[in-house]
Order: structure tokens, then sequence, then C-alpha cells
């Protein structure tokens, strides 16, 4: 570290909260100074929104900026080291729901995924029952019901095969709902990187249900199970000695929220399947990036302390910031995005057993008047098990009483199986949490676009850099690179004349001058 960087070093107490806000032309850089606890023998730790901060004796800094909004905890204490300025940054006297409510919501789910992998491996003729139900490649999405319009109806009208959906072997399905900035998005991050870190093996053992599933992914079915039995005994005694499991969980993240702009891009939903590998965590490097980066448009991307999570979303285009712009159509782009979902899970096992995390939009007013239709319907079309409803005492109640006194709605194909009973919860929201007005949500948008077709941000010049002494760096630590390692793209453009370019109109023969534009 050169002289002319100016650094400084923040003691983070115990279940304590450093919390930090970038302006736009902002940069910061922090590292964990690891050290021995005296008193416990513990290691000092750190971690931003569940993602564990990795200390050493090597330079491991972790860059922020694009007015990125960050807060950073610890549970048995630990020294932090700073460079870079931040307009507004303090460390919280109060209480942090990470350490208490937030972490008893990851328990909970915890305990849900090894119910459910222990009942996928007592139970190995489902994995190949559910590879087989989705063999059809083309499929129609069931449709659901408006609760607007027919408020008692248990019935649902089915457009197609059914879904394929099947209650067995099914990990936790858990829907985040609030007001707009009350957190949403900083507790799914916290949830899934807390899934990522886990300590368990969302595997099928070493019984028959593995010897299936590895079946299934060489020849598509079940069949000659004895043969691939006694190869893979061979090829086990070959190398002596077997391969250590991966820990960590393998949830599936579904964004319905198309202003957040999460993978790819703005006005669309996704549904991102998440991997232990090769890093265990979601940094938080830029807002531009909430759950990662696509690989189809970066290309792998070397792994670093904050490098972006690559990820192959399912992606559908709604076309508006906002699902209630028109809800008729969002709810049936809805449907197709959870059927894709269904199909996914019957053919990924540590998936299933990992479970959802569905990110939502904010609850506004005008959702009351009309009880609440398009969650219901977005509940309905995840399998939703569990609401988590943040900060809001009304929507808490209201969500009980739409989901816990109606008779159960039957699911469309299964036989009249029931829809699974949903508990909601109601959590503390943070205290850290920012108001974010429209022009910020703008200014967002728009860099999500551009890292979209560009690539990521240029690094930060460092303010105090000296050309004339040798030993000062010209970046902040950290900042050699662009934010979440995403590279510098160079999209295909084609320049053409003005005077050649024709303009229609839909259902119109004759075209429209450019005088008219």
């Amino acid at each position: 570290m050169s002289a002319s960087t100016s650094t400084r070093r923040i003691n983070l107490p115990p279940r304590s909260e450093y919390r930090f806000e970038l302006e736009g032309s902002e940069r910061i850089s922090l590292r964990l100074l690891t050290k021995q606890q005296a008193n416990s023998g513990e290691s000092e730790d750190a971690e931003i929104f569940g993602a564990e901060m990795v200390g050493g004796t090597q330079e491991r800094w972790y860059p922020f900026g694009d007015e990125a909004k960050v807060a950073v905890s610890s549970w048995n204490g630990a020294e932090i080291e700073l460079a870079g300025q931040a307009s507004t940054e303090y460390l919280a006297d109060e209480p942090s729901p990470t350490y208490t409510s937030y972490s008893n919501l990851h328990l909970y789910l915890e305990r849900a995924r090894i119910l459910a992998r222990s009942s996928l491996r007592q139970n190995p003729s489902l994995i190949s029952s559910l590879a087989s139900s989705v063999s059809e490649d083309s499929f129609i999405p069931p449709t659901f019901p408006d609760p607007s319009s027919s408020p008692s109806s248990t019935t649902l009208k089915e457009s197609g095969p059914g879904t394929s959906y099947r209650p067995e072997g099914q990990g936790p399905r858990v829907m985040i709902l609030g007001p707009e900035s009350s957190g949403k998005t900083s507790l799914v991050k916290f949830l899934a990187n807390y899934a990522l870190r886990s300590p368990a093996i969302a595997s099928l053992g070493k019984g028959k249900a593995q010897k299936v599933e590895e079946s299934m992914k060489s020849s598509g079915s079940a069949g000659d199970l004895a043969a691939k039995e006694e190869e893979e005994r061979k090829r086990k005694k070959k190398e002596g000695k077997d391969q250590s499991e991966i820990t960590g969980w393998w949830p599936v993240v579904v964004n319905l929220d198309p202003s957040e702009g999460a993978p790819p891009l703005p006005c669309c939903i996704s549904a991102l399947p998440l991997s232990p590998l090769p890093l265990a965590s979601l940094p938080s490097p830029s807002p531009a990036f909430p759950y990662g980066t696509s690989t189809s448009t970066t290309g792998a991307i070397p792994p670093g302390p904050s490098t972006a999570h690559g990820v192959a979303p399912l992606s559908l285009w709604v076309g508006r910031e906002s699902m209630r712009d028109n809800e008729m159509h969002s709810k049936r782009v809805v449907d197709w995005l959870a059927e894709g979902v269904e199909r996914r899970l019957a053919r990924d096992m540590r998936s299933r057993m990992s479970g959802l995390i569905v990110d939502t939009p904010g609850v506004t007013t005008a959702d009351a008047r009309s009880r609440y239709s398009f969650i219901q319907h977005c509940v309905r079309a995840f399998k939703i098990d569990t609401i988590i409803v943040l900060g809001h005492e009304k929507l808490n109640i209201e969500m009980t009483k739409v989901f816990g006194g109606n008779p159960p709605t039957l699911i469309p194909g299964l036989n009249g199986a029931p829809m699974p009973r949903v508990n909601v919860i109601k959590l503390p929201k943070s205290g850290g949490v920012v108001e974010l007005d429209e022009t910020y949500k703008q200014r967002l948008r728009s860099l999500q676009v551009r890292s979209y077709f560009y690539g990521g941000s240029l690094p930060k010049v460092n303010e105090s850099h000296d050309p004339s002494d040798p030993s000062s760096k010209p970046f902040l630590p950290g900042h050699s690179e662009p934010l979440g390692g995403l590279p510098t793209l160079n999209p295909y453009s084609t320049t053409i004349p003005l005077d050649l370019l024709e303009i229609y109109r839909v259902g119109q023969a004759s075209p429209r001058w450019r005088g008219s534009m």
C-alpha cells in the first residue's frame, strides 16, 4: 500500500453492522484483517449480505462502486481496512435482524431442504418418474383463475397437459413480500448466500437414488442400471478413492420485479439457478448485477474476491417496468416462467431439494383493492409454501386472511392434489434500508443496459495518485479491473445513411416519411 493512498481501520464489535452508501462518482475498497480472538479462540469474521469475506496475508480487497448501498456484518467482531471515501457511512447503533430473525429463517429453510433430500434418497423411483414427466419439449402451462373476479373458485382451468410439479422431494419455496425499499432483495441475497455456504451436501448420497440420477444423465433414462453400476464400481476401484463431495445447496432465485434489472436486462423476469461453484457467494460490488451476470453475454470470468456470480438464467421479456401495467399479460408470462422452473426441478435434483427464493415487486395500495390478485397468482404458479412479509403489519394480516381461511386450491393434472399449505411469517426490516427515488432507479436501469452491451465500468483512478512518485498507484486497491470482473464488450454495430431508412406503421402499406418522426 502506497503512502499516497489514505486508508483507515474500523473495529466491528460482535453482532454489529457497518453500513455505507456511495454516490455516483465514489468508489471504496475494504478488506478483512484477520486475527485470533484472545478470549474465545474464534477468528474474526465479516460478511456482506451473507457473502463471507476472506481475510489473509495477501491483499484481498473488495471493491464497490456505482452508487452501491452495502452493509458489513460480523458475528464474532472484526477489524476492516478501508480505502476511499463514502458520502454516508456509519456503525449501526441498533441490533440488526441479521443475527436473529434472518438467521432463524435460514435454519428453518435448512431443515426443509434436509427433509427434501432425505425424501429423494429414500425414493429412487421418483427420480426417473420426474424425468419422464418432462420428456416432451413442448408444453402449455396451466391457467389459474383470477381471485378478484371469482373469489369462491377452488378449481383451475387446465389449458394443456398440466404442470410438471410434483409435491414429493420438494425443497422450501419462499416468497419475499413487502413495500418498496423494504430490503427484499437484500434478504433474498442473504438467504441465497447462506444456502450456498451451507456445510450440507446437496446430493443423493451413494445409494440407488444417485445411480438412477447418473444413469439418466448419461442415457436420458433409468434403463441398463445394473451394467452402469458395474462400470461405476470398476472405475472407482481403478481410481482407488472417491472424490470429495461439494458442500452447499443449489437454490433457484426467481426475480419477478422487471424494474430491478436482474440478468439479463430490465423489463425481464428471470429464474436463476445458483451453484456453489466456483465461489459459494453472491458478491455485491455493484447494484447493476444484484444476482450475478449472464455467462452467455460475458463468457467465463476468472474467479476473484468480488467476481460477479455467473448464472444461466431462464428469462422472459415482459416489456414493462411494472407487472401491474398489463396484469393479464404479466400473469401469463409468470405461468410460463413457473412451468419452466418446474421442468428444471424435475431433472435437477440438487436444485429441487434446495428450493426456490422468489423476489417480488413492491406491494402498493392498488394491490389491496384487487385483493392482491397478482400475488395470489404468483403463489399458486410457483407453489409457494412460505411467505415472508417484511415490516408491513397490514400486509401480514391480509396474507394470513387470504391463505389461512380459504379451502386449498387444486393443482391441474395431479388427480385433485391440493396446493401446498402456505405459512405467512412477518419479519422486521433492517434499519439500514435506503429509500430509493425514481431518479436513482432510472440511472440504475441505464447502467444495467450499458453493462449488458458494453461490459463493466471502467477502473476508478486514484485521486491522490502522484505520477512523479514511483510508489504511488493509479488505482484504488481492487479497482484496477472493472467492477465484478466484467470484461469490456464491443457489440457489433452497423451504420446506414438516414435516407435509406424507411419506417412503416403496422397495418399500413405506405411508408412513413422521416419528416413525421
